[in-house]
């Protein structure tokens, strides 16, 4: 069992060797290409759950299957890295034009599409200016109105996919960064998109409030998209992530340690992944069994604080960590605001309001109903009550 030869891959984005659990999203995505292909229109996905269930590693899998079907896609892309979503947009639209490009040879129409984009980016307040050999085109997405604009584009974009009877597709994750005007402007993009019955769809994914926030922005939004939440796995398929990898490899696991992992990781991808990674490196034969689990138990427990939990918590300031804490020793959530308050030290939610305003703005934490917060990171509450000491 060389390290080198190791089958698991804990990390933000990594694709591990064996995907369990999400073919009912497959299949559902896989019906959306079929469904655009043959003309008839399907709305675009949105997904949305805690830290590492998997989102974005779903989004490069889609990746995979719309470009063997011969779809141009933007690649899996983080919005929020840009102070203007638009900018954004303004890149996948090259990329996926670029894509274009290089499967046909409508040379003419692709240039009228990339002068349309670079009007589009010029019209970004502020924002560094495409280089794009072609002249920005008048009249067209340049307005400067986000959402107007942004219809113009995808319209263009998907004229030219319909032109070369070819989808286009956009990946788009972390979408709870963006704000109220950048969803509402995607909202409506997007609905021009399905009465023009364009060969263009959206898959977008982010933390669990995004889809309150889309029907924050655009009422209709829950009528434009179809949702589905990520959670953890169950419980034969968090078996099949576990022992896929290492059986590929011609390696086993005892019947009671795979059981116990599979418990301990609580189902979770990005856990499962952690505990056979630290489990491949300890054990010295096949097959794992539970006496390698209790001898690696506490470096995965470490790794997990190190490169997980303890980088999370290290993004609250000082108050904001005492909230966090108090909400943890309140055992299981959700948690009511006015419990965590109490817990906090304070006798009025208010006082602490801008704590947990600052905290939802990091993505530490949620609401998933009024008056009631979570952790955005699955078992976070647990790793606090054991590893961090009340302040």
């Amino acid at each position: 069992m060389n390290k080198r030869d190791n089958p698991y891959t804990p990390g933000a984005g990594r694709k591990p060797r064996t995907l369990a659990g999400r073919d009912h999203d497959i299949e559902a995505f896989q019906s959306l290409v079929e469904r655009l292909n043959a003309g008839t229109y399907e709305r675009s996905l949105v997904y949305t759950g805690l830290r590492g269930v998997g989102k974005t590693v779903l989004l490069m899998e889609f990746d995979v299957l719309a470009s063997e079907a011969g779809w141009a896609t933007t690649d899996v892309q983080e919005v929020g890295s840009s102070p203007d979503f638009r900018s954004t947009f303004a890149r996948m639209a090259v990329r996926l034009l670029m894509n274009m490009s290089r499967r046909h040879r409508a040379k003419q129409r692709i240039e009228r599409a990339l002068s349309v984009v670079k009007a589009f980016s010029i019209a970004i307040p502020g924002a560094v200016e495409l280089r794009l050999d072609v002249e920005a085109a008048t009249g067209v997405a340049d307005s400067g109105d986000p959402e107007q604009d942004l219809a113009g584009l995808l319209r263009e974009i998907g004229e030219v996919a319909q032109a070369n009877q070819m989808g286009a597709l956009f990946l788009i994750d972390e979408m709870q960064n963006l704000d109220g005007p950048g969803l509402a402007a995607i909202c409506m993009a997007f609905q021009a998109i399905s009465r023009g019955g364009l060969p263009v769809t959206m898959v977008g994914a982010g933390l669990p409030e995004l889809r309150v926030r889309l029907l924050a922005a655009k009422p209709y939004a829950d009528r434009l998209f179809s949702y589905a939440e990520l959670g953890r796995l169950s419980e034969s398929a968090a078996r099949s992530a576990l022992v896929g990898p290492a059986a590929a490899a011609g390696i086993g696991y005892d019947e009671e340690a795979a059981r116990q992992i599979v418990a301990e990781s609580a189902g979770f991808p990005y856990f499962i992944q952690e505990y056979g990674r630290e489990l491949w490196n300890f054990a010295e034969s096949s097959p794992i069994e539970l006496a390698d689990l209790d001898g690696a138990r506490d470096i995965v427990k470490d790794t997990l604080a190190r490169n997980f939990f303890g980088t999370r918590f290290e993004m609250a300031t000082d108050t904001e960590q005492k909230y966090l804490t108090a909400m943890a020793s309140l055992g299981d959530g959700p948690y009511p605001v006015a419990a965590i308050a109490r817990a906090y030290g304070v006798d009025d939610q208010r006082k602490v309001s801008v704590h947990r305003e600052s905290l939802i703005q990091k993505g530490l934490i949620w609401s998933p109903r009024r008056g009631q917060l979570d952790f955005t990171v699955p078992l976070f509450g647990e790793y606090l009550r054991d590893s961090v000491a009340p302040n």
